[in-house]
């Protein structure tokens, strides 16, 4: 079911997707708990659990906080308990028990929990999609006899079948039995490949493979962000290194990420030093230089409109909050 509402945060509409338990079939919610139980034995009271499978990680939240800016990278998540909106660009969506989304690309986001408590904490598992098996898997399945194309977009979502909430819950219990994982995780994953090729994100996840991504210019172009968002940005060099006009590069960068290449930058630096203040404690002013920043007052005043307060206090804040970054 699919509701449309102004959105809070001013993004425009807020398209929800979320499943009620009483319209769930049975076996799809029995295979949700059986998920849900898995995550919550292994998370405890931890806000975030690294997992021994590479790139399988939980979350955990019991209140709804303040809004968060983060990056995702290329990833599956399945929202098991509460709920969370997610702004992509200016596209604000909420995802409600149940529910996935799956993302083509790195790609910026402002989150914000919208169903959270200490009787019914927040849950959700991710997964960092290895498009390398989903590309075979793609090779491997019969093409559909007619696909409509879809958005160039960097993300889709749906509602998780019973199938893919069961293989995440046997990706997780491999986190426990590392002799097994070894053998078996892979197979897990290409199996969950398989499940988002099945699922209403499909025939998008066929086009990003189809248009090929990792060889067109803005991924190159968001890749070089990544490696040298420290360096001054002049959008005329980056979109010849992308080999494409500078409009044009504007024009299918925004249309992908949701964002101009220059904010682009901006959300990368604000990241790294909050990183930098958090782990290596490092000082303002370090942490606004070795970002790229000449202006550390520039940077202070882009930090608080980002994060909601000046970076000491704020990097204070989080810190006695459990320091999660």
């Amino acid at each position: 079911m699919t509701n449309s509402s102004s959105s809070p945060l001013g993004f425009g509409q807020v398209h929800s997707i979320a499943l009620s338990e009483p319209a769930q079939p049975s076996e799809r919610l029995q295979a949700l708990r059986r998920l849900i139980d898995k995550v919550s034995g292994q998370m405890g009271s931890s806000e975030v659990g690294k997992t021994s499978i590479p790139g399988l990680t939980f979350y955990r939240m019991t209140g709804l906080g303040t809004p968060t800016y983060c990056i995702y990278e290329p990833c599956v998540a399945i929202i098991l308990q509460g709920a969370k909106e997610i702004t992509f660009g200016e596209e604000a969506r909420e995802f409600g028990q149940g529910s996935f989304f799956v993302t083509s690309v790195d790609i910026p986001t402002l989150a914000r929990m919208t169903a959270a408590s200490e009787q019914t904490p927040y849950l959700s598992v991710v997964l960092k999609l290895d498009l390398s098996i989903l590309n075979e898997v793609i090779q491997s399945l019969e093409p559909p006899k007619q696909e409509v194309s879809s958005n160039a977009r960097g993300f889709a979502s749906g509602a998780a079948s019973t199938e893919m909430l069961d293989a995440f819950a046997r990706l997780a219990t491999l986190t426990e039995r590392p002799l097994e994982a070894g053998l078996m995780a892979d197979l897990i994953k290409r199996e969950i490949c398989v499940r988002l090729l099945l699922s209403s994100a499909g025939p998008w996840l066929r086009s990003v493979a189809r248009d090929g991504y990792r060889d067109k210019g803005i991924v190159r172009a968001i890749e070089w962000l990544k490696l040298h968002y420290e360096k001054p940005l002049h959008v005329a060099d980056l979109a010849e290194r992308s080999g494409m006009a500078t409009s044009t590069l504007h024009h299918n960068f925004r249309k992908l990420t949701g964002t101009s290449p220059v904010q682009y930058q901006k959300s990368l630096r604000l990241q790294a030093a909050r990183s930098l203040m958090l782990t290596e404690r490092v000082d303002v002013n370090t942490a606004a230089l070795r970002v790229g920043y000449e202006s550390v007052a520039q940077f202070s005043r882009e930090y608080a409109r980002r994060f909601g307060a000046p970076p000491s206090r704020e990097i204070k804040q989080a810190r006695e909050n459990g320091g999660a970054v």
